[in-house]
């Protein structure tokens, strides 16, 4: 997977949340040509028509075709470079678009159009989804491709800044969390050392205790023996 390829599915990802859908890359050169495979499953029941549309740089319908019938284009210009092999009604066909230009460059995705007797006919998307690039020349130096890649650069990095906020907000809930389930003494006993109050009194008090049994007891004075009356 080159480099431009892994932007391209970090971009679908930022812009989906998920990939709904195999993504096929298609990566050309200016004159050439591709081939669009567009396939819906066979549970469906059989499609009465086909859409090709794009949905990034300029969304668009880009044709349409009922079955059993010559597809139409939204654009006159695309007339003549485009084909389309296969028809609506056997789930798959094949669109080939020519002469391919910078503007080419896109999102692609195809819409089959089930009938529904009961209500509107039912759209469902084709199985797979193209992302064609298309190079102008041969260095690339394009002001479509260049948009391109600053466009997927920005969204990359506002992915990764969306990670790293997620990150952070997880780390900082933990952290409270281990906090609480902590409680710490008070903060004058922490930051003096002293011994809890509970303690200083139980201290005093003893202290009393001796001071009063000291006051209590008699103190005999020694006096000066008298030789006279020995």
């Amino acid at each position: 997977m080159t480099a431009i390829q892994y932007l391209v599915w970090l971009w679908l990802i930022t812009q989906t949340g998920f990939v709904r859908s195999e993504i096929v890359f298609f990566e050309k050169h200016e004159g050439e040509s591709v081939v669009l495979p567009c396939g819906v499953e066979p549970r469906h029941r059989s499609p009465i028509g086909v859409y090709l549309r794009r949905s990034w740089l300029r969304p668009v319908e880009v044709l349409f075709m009922y079955t059993k019938s010559e597809f139409s284009v939204t654009n006159d210009d695309d007339k003549n470079r485009t084909t389309v092999s296969g028809d609506p009604s056997s789930h798959s066909l094949n669109v080939t678009i020519s002469q391919l230009t910078a503007d080419d460059t896109d999102r692609y995705y195809c819409e089959f159009v089930m009938a529904n007797s009961a209500s509107e006919d039912l759209h469902v998307r084709g199985r797979t989804e193209f992302f064609l690039l298309v190079k102008a020349g041969g260095d690339c130096g394009c002001f479509n491709y260049s948009t391109l890649l600053y466009a997927l650069s920005a969204a990359v990095a506002i992915l990764l800044l969306l990670v790293l906020i997620g990150f952070v907000v997880i780390y900082q809930g933990k952290a409270h969390h281990s906090v609480k389930s902590h409680p710490q003494g008070p903060i004058y006993e922490v930051m003096t050392g002293l011994p809890p109050l509970s303690r200083k009194l139980a201290s005093h008090h003893l202290e009393e205790i001796e001071s009063s049994e000291y006051r209590n007891c008699p103190v005999k004075k020694s006096r000066p023996e008298n030789h006279y009356e020995t």
